[in-house]
Order: structure tokens, then C-alpha cells, then sequence
């Protein structure tokens, strides 16, 4: 999909995210005693109706100079030390666990087969108690001090952790409480990382030698850096093109593109079986803190798209039948009609003006 340079994600990008999603992903639901994710117990939201923008009025701008920006272009060039950690990653992720020898002691990295029992007081606690669960020793799934607690254990072995649970633990009758867990390790596995060679390559790749897969790895590099270069390169022109010109935003316009994205996000989280408050703390974020980048976002949107409709003004810009068609194909629709029933006639043709504009600006630019 082509790239559009914006300081924040477009509304026809987070439209069709959120109405792209049609089946809830299934997910597995963790031992909700041992571990420290957090999750909301507020009911997940009906989807609401999208906000419709074309009608807002989104302020006054006087277009400063937009032609003849200078910017540089960060290099794009392509190390032996980028595609070997590439590789390493590719092979990291080829990585597969094998049964450990008869008295392996479990090391860091290990895959355990267990059994459970979580005790407080004496008594087991709600959600403490699992058989035959897989756990990768080193991935922080459970609470501190359980996984180092069976380092060094081998298979059938029995082990006893007194643990004490996180003082801000999402359940208040565990929280900061101590604990027992009685562990029986059913099973060790070792994890292997394949080798790269010749073998590798012909069973896990389309190429034939070593030589040619690093080619390729270096290729997929140079592709990306090329489009993460010229992507700053055009927010920075956006972002010069802004300052130089004279914005005066409608806070009303604001307001509305902030309700629009609120939809648009609450949405996609509800497709996903999941309120905004969840889908907030997956992207690392405490919900007032979500709000404050969707308030960044709209302010940007209604900036952006001043600057675009002047630049699209100036150049007597137009979109095209052809071009809708175009961008219904890149975003995975069928055809024009189906992209704009998702996201609505405005925010499609939002899109591409703003793309064509961007696209003045940067064949207009003194690039360095």
C-alpha cells in the first residue's frame, strides 16, 4: 500500500481498520492467577456509527510556500551488520523445542510441561491451578520469582515456590499476598536454533543457496528503509509546509475529527471483543492517555487537511473514478463501491487529494 506522510494515522486508515475486522479473534485465556496481564471487566461497547466529516468546516488557511522546500533524505544504504541481524531474527523465529536429554536441568529459554497447585493460607485460590500447561521459562508469564524458581529442576521433579504477588495485582484478594505453588515439571524441552546453510535455506526458503537468500534479506531491507526514508522526508516538507503557512483551525472541525476517531478505534476494539480501555493498554497505553493522542491526531487532521485542500486548490487537483478504484485495490477491497461503503465517499476521496498533494510537494522539493 502506498505510504501518505501524516504526523498522525489518517481517518480513512483507521476507518477501514475498523470495519475490515468482521470475526472477533479468538484468543486463550491466561491463568488469570499467575499472571500480570491486565484486562477490563467493563462490557464490551455496540459498534457506533461512524462520524460523517464531509460537511465540517475545518478553518481558514493562508498557504505558505510549498514548492521548492529543501529536505534531506536519510540514507538508505544497506550494512552487513543489518542483514546478519535479520537473519538471525528469521532464524530465531525457525526455532523449534525438542525433548532434553534424561536429566537435563531446566536452563533459561526452556520449554516446561507442568503441573500446578496455588495455595494461599493453606487453601487453593480461584485460577491458580492448571495441568499440563506449557510455559517458556524467560517469557515473564507468571508472577516474579515462578520461572527462576524452576531453573535448575529436571523432568519429574516436584517444587515448592513461595511467592508473593504484586502489590498492584488486578485481583485485590491476591494482591501483595503470599502464596505457595507446588509444581511438578511432566516434561523438559530444549530449544534449537537452525543453522543457516545450504539445507536450510532449500527447506525454509524459494532460493537455492545461501548467497541468494542474503540478497533477498538485504533487498527487503533497502525496501524498507527506502520507505521509512521518504516517509520523514515528507512530514517533514508537511510539517514545514505547515509552519509556513497561516492556520487558523475551527475547533468545531477538531472536535468532530476527535469524536471520529474515538468511533473509529472503539469500533476496531469492539471487533476485536474488546472495549477501548483494553484495546488502550495493548498498544501501552492507560485510556486518558490514548484520548490525549486521539486529541493530537484530530488537531493534526484538521491542519493537514487545510494545507491539502489549499495545495489541491492551488494545483486543481481532482480524483478520478480510476483512482478510487485504485485505492479500493491497494486497501483489499474489490471494488470502489465496496471501499466506500466502509469508509464513506469523503474520507476515500480525502485520501487520495491528500496523497496528490504530498506528491506536488515532493516532486517540487530540493531534495539532499
Amino acid at each position: 500500500m502506498r505510504k501518505l506522510a501524516m504526523f498522525c494515522i489518517c481517518g480513512l486508515t483507521a476507518a477501514v481498520l475498523a470495519t475490515g475486522c468482521s470475526k472477533n479473534d479468538d484468543t486463550e485465556e491466561t491463568t488469570a492467577a499467575v499472571t500480570e496481564a491486565t484486562a477490563s471487566d467493563a462490557s464490551v461497547p455496540e459498534t457506533l456509527e461512524a462520524v460523517d466529516l464531509s460537511g465540517v468546516d475545518n478553518g481558514t488557511i493562508t498557504l505558505g510556500e510549498y514548492k521548492g522546500i529543501e529536505v534531506t533524505k536519510e540514507s538508505t544504504d544497506v550494512t552487513d551488520e543489518e542483514v546478519d541481524t535479520a537473519i538471525e531474527w528469521e532464524l530465531e523465529a525457525a526455532a523449534a523445542y525438542e525433548d532434553a536429554e534424561d536429566g537435563h536441568a531446566v536452563a533459561d529459554t526452556d520449554q516446561v510441561n507442568i503441573d500446578y497447585v496455588g495455595t494461599k493460607d493453606g487453601v487453593a485460590f480461584e485460577g491458580g491451578t492448571a495441568e499440563g500447561y506449557d510455559l517458556v521459562i524467560g517469557s515473564n508469564t507468571f508472577i516474579d520469582g515462578f520461572e527462576d524458581g524452576l531453573i535448575g529442576a529436571k523432568k519429574g521433579d516436584k517444587v515448592s515456590l513461595n511467592l508473593t504477588f504484586p502489590e498492584d495485582y488486578q485481583s485485590e484478594d491476591l494482591a501483595g499476598q503470599d502464596v505457595v505453588f507446588d509444581v511438578t515439571i511432566n516434561n523438559v524441552q530444549v530449544r534449537h536454533v537452525p543453522e543457516l546453510d545450504e539445507t536450510y535455506v532449500k527447506e525454509n526458503t524459494e532460493f537455492q543457496t545461501v548467497d541468494e537468500y542474503r540478497e533477498n534479506i538485504r533487498s527487503l531491507i533497502q525496501e524498507q528503509k527506502e520507505a521509512n526514508a521518504q516517509m520523514m522526508m515528507e512530514n517533514t516538507l508537511l510539517e514545514t509546509v505547515i509552519n509556513n503557512s497561516d492556520i487558523q483551525p475551527n475547533q468545531e472541525a477538531i472536535d468532530a475529527n476527535y469524536d471520529s476517531f474515538v468511533v473509529s478505534y472503539t469500533n476496531q476494539a469492539t471487533a476485536y471483543g474488546m472495549d477501548l480501555a483494553t484495546f488502550a493498554a495493548l498498544n501501552g497505553m492507560t485510556e486518558e492517555d490514548f484520548h490525549s493522542q486521539l486529541q493530537l491526531m484530530a488537531e493534526a487532521s484538521v491542519e493537514q487537511r487545510l494545507v491539502f485542500g489549499a495545495i489541491a486548490e492551488e494545483e486543481n487537483l481532482t480524483v478520478s473514478d480510476e483512482e478510487r478504484e485504485e485505492l479500493a485495490v491497494e486497501m483489499g477491497y474489490e471494488t470502489a463501491e465496496d471501499l466506500i461503503a466502509s469508509a464513506g465517499q469523503f474520507l476515500v476521496d480525502d485520501y487520495i487529494i491528500a496523497e496528490k498533494a504530498m506528491q506536488v510537494m515532493v516532486d517540487n522539493a530540493v531534495i539532499q
